[in-house]
């Protein structure tokens, strides 16, 4: 008899720790389907088209909703738990982790991977050169406000000593009270800091549109090239620009005729580098006797995910396009992940292996074949 009271004993926690299991398993089940779905709506409400006021919703119940939830949902735990007499710590605490998990993330890819500035380096060689040239390929700054962030990035550019600049678009996102007429001057002061000894030049891009009513001269000493061209002649060789306006970047059907009318007016013996803010039209420039083509737009999608890749990159190149240096037939392409992120519809910057970047391209002399 005394054996059997001691057996009872013995299985009466065992069968409690099993049923405490058995609901640990199917709360966090339910848990993660609940969040599956929750995204899945996300995604099928056309997110990904992209939808930048489902990408915020997105962030603002992955990132904040989420976690709180979590939080509220330990603190009732331990509550119910006191109540019944219970002392419960393992699924509040795991709660409590996931919860500060989340909170972190968030502030990693809104705080910290916006602001790492990366450099990509790159070097391309062409009979064409005949001593190295330092070109910086700048692209989608999108600032809300010219503050510490954009006085950091023309620091680094300034130690980065670049022979010429080029600049892909996307400049300023302004958020209220701050405005292009507030910003543009701050941010060519900027410029000027570093004004490279063969200039800075550039395209516009889709946040720009209301920098079309200033006049060129409010950009100097940026060159605004829009269908436009310009011929550099520097000790290392000559250099032909070509800048796309911001829909014949777009679709290189519209663009096919500035590009031809630019191939004519230059030499062969000319480094030649055509610059687009959507790298849509490098789709048609595979067969064309061009060096370099440079894009932005795409940010790299800046959340690439693992085994996915770029999450979204509003372009019709292929995704594996969204950034990096790669040769796309005759020519080379750079589509820059950016400089700065995308703020419409009030979005915060956000990246996910994904910094923010810019391309120091060295030109350099062709090795002589033996």
């Amino acid at each position: 008899m005394i054996r059997s009271s001691m057996l009872q004993v013995e299985r009466a926690p065992t069968k409690r720790r099993g049923r405490s299991l058995w609901f640990f398993g199917l709360f966090f089940g339910l848990l993660f389907l609940y969040v599956i779905w929750r995204n899945y709506l996300f995604v099928a409400a056309g997110m990904l088209r992209p939808d930048f006021s489902r990408i915020h919703q997105c962030y603002d119940f992955n990132l904040m909703e989420l976690p709180v939830s979590l939080l509220l949902l330990a603190g009732l735990y331990m509550v119910v738990s006191i109540f019944f007499g219970r002392s419960a710590w393992f699924v509040p605490g795991v709660l409590v982790l996931l919860a500060v998990d989340l909170f972190a993330l968030r502030y990693y890819i809104t705080h910290v991977e916006p602001n790492r500035h990366v450099v990509r380096h790159v070097q391309l060689a062409s009979p064409k050169i005949n001593q190295p040239i330092r070109v910086l390929h700048l692209s989608d700054i999108q600032s809300g406000g010219i503050g510490v962030k954009e006085v950091a990035l023309f620091q680094r550019i300034r130690e980065l000593e670049p022979d010429i600049i080029l600049n892909t678009g996307d400049y300023l996102q302004t958020i209220p009270p701050k405005s292009a007429e507030s910003e543009l001057p701050k941010l060519i002061r900027l410029m000027e800091q570093v004004d490279p000894q063969w200039g800075t030049w550039g395209v516009y891009g889709d946040t720009d549109y209301l920098l079309y009513r200033f006049p060129t001269e409010a950009f100097s000493p940026m060159q605004m090239l829009s269908s436009g061209s310009a011929r550099i002649a520097t000790p290392a060789g000559v250099i032909s620009l070509h800048g796309l306006n911001l829909n014949q970047s777009r679709d290189y059907d519209y663009a096919r005729r500035s590009i031809e009318r630019w191939l004519e007016a230059s030499e062969a013996d000319e480094f030649r580098i055509l610059l687009g803010h959507s790298p849509n039209f490098a789709l048609g420039v595979g067969d064309q006797p061009i060096d370099l083509c440079l894009a932005g737009h795409t940010h790299g999608g800046q959340f690439w995910l693992p085994l996915y890749g770029p999450l979204v990159i509003d372009s019709a190149v292929p995704r594996d396009w969204a950034r990096g240096f790669r040769r796309v037939g005759i020519p080379y392409l750079n589509v820059s992940a950016g400089a700065g992120s995308n703020r419409f519809e009030g979005l915060p910057p956000m990246r996910l292996n994904c910094p923010t970047e810019m391309t120091l391209l060295e030109l350099v002399p062709m090795a002589a074949i033996r």
